[in-house]
């Protein structure tokens, strides 16, 4: 008689009956591991080196690691199977033994094992690698950094290079002392390219900071590192100019002709530089006033030069001397005794209560000098500009000459002056 499929047994089923098998075998090899034979051997593969442990024992001695070192070694475990099973790298503890370490130099270290979890008393690690860790102390050295240009880069007729400027300026080096001690200079060499030739106009440029030793020879920081180790340099071009040199003269009478001066400055022009924008409006360079009043025959003067801002000297000129040709010219002293107030405050009523004005002295041709008398010269308040109070005070006077355009008055004078307010009676 057949049997039935429900006559079959499970063990009928192949499939299950290996399942079973394996897991029969599983089972019996767990309880010789662990019951049976307890001491166990194994190699955890792999297993990195932590270099960070105990970094306080080189710390303390003001060293540190310049290598950058990176190691995976293996590690033997013995134990009971209990404990050994299932241990993994990560329950294992490797790193140096900086113990032995004393100074700056280069360490062959071996390294110490430890393992991780309630099964670290009962596990025995080991491992018979070593690590090469390079010590130095670490310093930090600020550069200033020094553009250099390539030859290719050129500038074009009617233009200067004025300066090459970093950003940022300084750079910050950090590294072992042995190392950045060897450091001379760091540079921002400009490569040549088409668009720095014949320059017109300021460009900036992009650059890769480089180490230069003591003889100026690019070097490669093997350890050390910069905080920046690229900038902008930014070339900036001046436009040249030769332009004349004028003086202008303060301190003169209304009606006084000017060009009747005869004189000459000790250099006519001078050649300046600086941005296009500002030399292209520029038709002359001014020298400092002159006060007409201070004149004194024979004389030669030294004045400032002044250069508007952004304009520099192409040959350093900061001064220049003013010579007058005093050939024909004589001085006169005369009483003035036409005293003029002009410009009174509305309010205000201000009278001279000086007769005349003495001892002013007068320059120009001697034959115009000759001529001239005392009635032609006036002396003039200006109440404009003043501050004047109810009361006697002494007010400076311009000396005036209407008669003649080619004489002025040298010196200061001044008159006793009454001001009362408009309408007031004594």
């Amino acid at each position: 008689m057949k049997k039935t499929n429900n006559d079959r047994s499970l063990l009928d089923n192949r499939g299950l009956r290996v399942l079973l098998s394996v897991a029969i075998a599983l089972l019996i090899w767990t309880i010789v591991t662990v019951f049976i034979d307890p001491d166990q051997n194994t190699t955890l593969k792999g297993v990195p080196v932590n270099f960070d442990q105990d970094s306080q024992m080189y710390t303390s001695l003001g060293l540190d690691i310049i290598n950058d070192p990176v190691a995976q070694v293996n590690v033997e475990l013995a134990g009971n199977g209990t404990d050994v099973y299932g241990l993994s790298a990560d329950n294992v503890l490797v790193y140096p033994d900086y113990s032995v370490v004393k100074g700056a130099g280069t360490w062959e270290l071996n390294l110490l094992v430890r393992v991780l979890g309630n099964s670290a008393s009962r596990v025995t690690a080991t491992t018979s690698g070593t690590v090469t860790v390079v010590f130095d102390t670490i310093e930090s050295k600020e550069f200033t950094v020094a553009v250099e240009l390539d030859k290719q880069i050129t500038i074009a007729d009617g233009f200067v290079l004025h300066n090459t400027t970093a950003a940022p300026a300084i750079v910050t080096v950090r590294g072992p002392a042995s190392e950045v001690d060897k450091i001379g200079s760091i540079v921002a060499p400009v490569p040549g390219s088409t668009d720095l030739e014949n320059l017109s106009a300021s460009k900036i440029a992009t650059v890769t900071l480089e180490a230069r030793d003591v003889n100026g020879e690019p070097m490669e920081l093997e350890f050390s590192s910069l905080d920046n180790s690229i900038v902008d340099v930014n070339i900036t071009v001046y436009q040249k100019a030769e332009l004349p040199l004028s003086v202008n003269f303060i301190n003169y009478p209304p009606n006084f002709d000017l060009s009747t001066l005869d004189y000459t400055l000790s250099q006519e022009t001078m050649e300046v530089s600086g941005r296009s924008s500002v030399i292209q409006n520029l038709t002359e360079i001014a020298v400092s006033d002159f006060d007409l009043s201070s004149f004194q025959l024979d004389k030669v003067y030294q004045l400032q030069v002044n250069l508007p801002s952004g304009v520099e000297s192409r040959d350093n000129l900061t001064t220049v001397n003013l010579t007058f040709n005093t050939e024909g010219l004589a001085t006169k002293t005369v009483n003035v005794t036409q005293i003029r107030v002009i410009n009174e405050p509305t309010n205000m009523e201000i009278t001279a209560l000086d007769n005349r004005v003495n001892g002013v002295t007068l320059v120009g041709p001697e034959d115009v000098l000759e001529s001239l008398s005392p009635a032609s010269v006036v002396a003039v308040v200006d109440a404009a500009d003043l501050q004047i109070a109810e009361g006697r005070e002494k007010l400076a006077v311009s000396i005036q000459v209407p008669a003649s355009s080619e004489v002025f008055p040298i010196g200061s004078y001044s008159v006793e002056c009454e001001a009362k307010a408009s309408g007031s009676q004594n």
